[in-house]
């Protein structure tokens, strides 16, 4: 017999301490493989965390440059990420903090170039990016294509190029928008600085040879090529040493200001920030955190998304190649709480870098601890080594940040495209070309020429039609789920092939390909019944894809129940005097109808009766089998 008060007890369920230590482990992961960390793992994790640290001090600069940003906050940023990611993110090759992409968002969203304005841009983006974690919102990035995304990201390495060439060539006082700096740079090229550019060459050079020892397959020499790719992961540490060393030899050589200096760096730690403060100059306030928000736009709901498709794209390539799992929902907590965290300290919008999430994961990181220590050689470097950070030149930053982006521009893939499918050219180049007026607004356009062209091809759904031999019936197959933005073109094929096949009697309307149908799309199809009766044609349903979707036939009145269970099967089932079991009564009902114990099958009858206002010269069956000519019969 089946109990009533079943689902009362689902309902009703105790949570017990299984099922609390097992949400415990969900939200922070570190509770799963902290129990079997061992000396071995401890001995990756430190090699890769010194290893990612002294990286990550000379990006943090760049990147921090390139925000518009005092040089201490690149560092301030890469403080707390680590430490936040090793309790709630699930991967144990990424290394988080400051980025080269982030850098540039900064400096477009954030347009007051205030260190409080970055940290509320990062605020704001966190607690957006954790309520899509909870609220499981991840799905959202599926609507921002890949090549939108692309076009986005190529669009902006090459803007990160242009913003360069200033600190490349040494010429001050360059302007923020593309054009204009290129504009600023052929009229002041009079101004360029010879050591700077003269510095910029040999970085170029030294790193150009590092990404092309990165390229040579050494099959025959493993040993090798593992310690060429952790040289050449780490080329920017070496770049930025070099270029150090030099500029203080010619300091101690009395040739004091030849090179552009990307400015002193304050000594220790940074003070707690609130990031609702106003901007003030002095006693004087230049902007309140209203104004802030105004001037973000729709960035704050943009931004957020695209720092986590980065995110995901990065933690899930190397998912991937070590064959673990990456869980979306953990991620995007993760990635929000670094955010708010950071804001505190002085903090800017952070996340996954690529580049040092491949260093990290050859030097041999075998959990997120790595990046602690990541976190705490960036913290011993604000304490004790800002004094040296002065000698770091800007031609170097630049070069760094160049050759960073220059892998980034995918313009080869527009010759895919056009191969593939030449109507994404729209969207690719509305993303690309919009992006260098307003970053916002080639993610946006992208978007929304996609979604139009995907809503165009849900309108024009693609069908297969036959005529059997005796031309009294005809077989529509939709090729394609359908729609309710379909619904008028699927009238229009059916109306259109009923009236070129004289003499159709029969429309079998196959629905192997529906695998959801809404309420539109099943008031249409009682409306066009009613039209094809009045033709004399009849409408058959076969070749369902599920009981499902049966049953929302049944419910809707187009397949009315007695075309399903005969007389004597509805006897059984309303008949309460008979000697039937509960049990059978329900076998019955299911194996016909696919009708559960929840739901009533005389109320489902009685609505299936009263929806079903067709005509009734119309002949319904509902036959989930195959078309009948495909039936073999005896001769």
């Amino acid at each position: 017999m089946f109990k009533r008060d079943q689902p009362y007890k689902k309902l009703f369920h105790v949570f017990s301490k299984n099922d609390f230590i097992a949400l415990l482990k969900r939200l922070f992961p570190i509770l799963v493989w902290l129990p079997q960390y061992d000396l071995k793992k401890l001995r990756g994790d430190l090699i890769a965390g010194l290893t990612c640290g002294v990286i990550v001090i000379p990006q943090a600069i760049a990147f921090a440059n390139l925000a518009k940003l005092p040089p201490q906050n690149g560092l301030y940023a890469s403080l707390t990420p680590g430490l936040i990611y090793c309790l709630f993110g699930t991967s144990k090759d990424v290394s988080t903090g400051t980025g080269v992409t982030l850098g540039l968002y900064t400096s477009r969203f954030n347009p007051t170039n205030t260190t409080i304005g970055a940290s509320l841009l990062s605020f704001i983006s966190g607690v957006i990016l954790v309520f899509m974690g909870v609220f499981k919102l991840g799905f959202l990035i599926k609507y921002a294509p890949q090549l939108v995304i692309s076009a986005f990201v190529s669009a902006t390495a090459i803007t990160i190029i242009v913003t360069q060439f200033s600190n490349l060539l040494g010429i001050k006082g360059a302007p923020f928008n593309v054009f204009e700096i290129l504009k600023y740079i052929i009229l002041n090229i009079k101004k360029t600085n010879k050591w700077d550019i003269t510095m910029s060459a040999f970085c170029l050079i030294i790193l150009a040879i590092f990404i092309y020892l990165s390229t040579l397959k050494l099959k025959k020499k493993p040993l090798l090529k593992k310690s060429l790719l952790f040289l050449c992961g780490a080329r920017m540490a070496i770049v930025c040493l070099f270029a150090t060393i030099v500029v203080y030899i010619f300091h101690v050589c009395g040739y004091n200001h030849k090179f552009t200096m990307a400015g002193k760096i304050p000594n220790g730690l940074p003070h707690f920030q609130n990031p609702f403060q106003p901007v003030m100059k002095g006693n004087v306030t230049l902007y309140l955190t209203k104004n802030l928000i105004d001037s973000y736009g729709v960035a704050v709901i943009i931004l957020p998304i695209i720092m986590f498709i980065e995110q995901y794209s990065i933690t899930k390539a190397f998912g991937r190649k070590f064959n673990y799992k990456v869980k979306a929902q953990n991620e995007l907590i993760a990635l929000g709480i670094m955010n708010i965290v950071a804001s505190f300290f002085g903090g800017w919008p952070v996340g996954g870098s690529f580049t040092r999430s491949a260093v990290n994961s050859i030097s041999g990181a075998q959990t997120p601890l790595a990046g602690v220590i990541c976190g705490i050689v960036a913290l011993l470097a604000l304490e004790f080594m800002t004094p040296a950070f002065y000698y770091i030149p800007s031609a170097a930053l630049g070069s760094m940040m160049l050759m960073a982006v220059l892998t980034m521009v995918e313009m080869s893939l527009t010759k895919d495209i056009w191969k593939l499918y030449k109507w994404d050219l729209l969207p690719f180049m509305a993303a690309f070309g919009m992006s260098f007026y307003k970053l916002e607004y080639g993610v946006i356009s992208g978007t929304g020429i996609s979604i139009l062209l995907m809503l165009s091809r849900e309108a024009r759904p693609k069908y297969f039609s036959e005529t059997d031999d005796t031309g009294r019936s005809l077989t529509l197959l939709l090729m394609e789920n359908l729609t309710y933005p379909g619904v008028g073109a699927v009238n229009k094929t059916i109306y259109s092939e009923v009236n070129s096949c004289a003499g159709i009697k029969t429309l079998y309307l196959d629905m192997s390909t529906m695998v959801r149908v809404d309420f539109t799309i099943l008031k249409n199809f009682e409306f066009m019944m009613a039209e094809l009766s009045k033709k004399g044609v009849s409408l058959k349903f076969i070749n369902f894809s599920s009981d499902s979707i049966m049953k929302k036939f049944i419910n809707a009145g187009l397949i009315p129940i007695e075309g399903i269970l005969n007389k004597e099967e509805l006897q059984i089932i309303e008949n309460d005097s008979l000697s039937q079991s509960n049990v059978e009564i329900l076998n019955i009902k299911y194996q016909k109808t696919r009708i559960t114990d929840g739901e009533n099958v005389e109320q489902v009858r009685s609505i299936a009766e009263e929806n079903n206002t067709i005509d009734n010269g119309v002949s319904f069956v509902f036959e989930n089998i195959l078309h009948p000519r495909n039936l073999k019969t005896d001769s």
